[in-house]
This record gives C-alpha cells, sequence and structure tokens, in this order.
C-alpha cells in the first residue's frame, strides 16, 4: 500500500472553502480513481495549515492518479493556498487500520 502526504499553508478565511471543497468535490473524484482506498485530512484553522493523506492499493495506481488527476485536484483547491501544496509519496509500512505490519 501507498501514501500520499500533501501539505499546505491556507490563506486565511479559506478554512471552509478548504474543508467543503475536499469534501464535496475532491473526495469524490478520489473514490472513482482505480486503486483508491481511504483520505484522511486534517486542519489546523489557528495554525493555517493543512494536511491531507490519500491511500492507495499499489504504486502504478498513485503514480497514474499524480499525473492524470492530482493537477485539477490541486487547481480545484488553489484558491484556499498561499503556495503549492507540496506532494510527497511514501510505502505504508505500518498500519493498525489497515492491518499492514513491516516487512
Amino acid at each position: 500500500m501507498y501514501a500520499r502526504l500533501v501539505e499546505g499553508k491556507f490563506k486565511p478565511g479559506k478554512y471552509d472553502f478548504a474543508t467543503q471543497t475536499l469534501e464535496k468535490e475532491v473526495i469524490p473524484l478520489l473514490r472513482k480513481q482505480p486503486g483508491f482506498r481511504d483520505e484522511i485530512s486534517f486542519f489546523n484553522q489557528d495554525l493555517g495549515r493543512g494536511y491531507a493523506i490519500s491511500f492507495w492499493e499499489n504504486k502504478a495506481d498513485l503514480e497514474r492518479y499524480e499525473r492524470e488527476v492530482y493537477p485539477k485536484v490541486r487547481d480545484k483547491m488553489a484558491e484556499a493556498f498561499v503556495e503549492l501544496p507540496m506532494a510527497k509519496d511514501y510505502e505504508v509500512a505500518n498500519s493498525t487500520w489497515y492491518r499492514i505490519h513491516a516487512a
């Protein structure tokens, strides 16, 4: 399993826009993607920071998402951020939720 971590800094007053856009537009789009498993997002309104982690069945599905869909997601969310969010991909080593254990 693979995870994509996206981190961004919000513009003042854009917290509601970000959470609503994620809920109403981004998550439904993610659910249609091959290999998509889950999305967890968390925001700190006082600090103006937000993080989202999406989980993917395999690296190929994640890479397809990055090429074909993520640019659209980034554009939908662009109004909320001070600058482009940073995104990094990781292989999941441990998870109690998905019962993944280190090799």
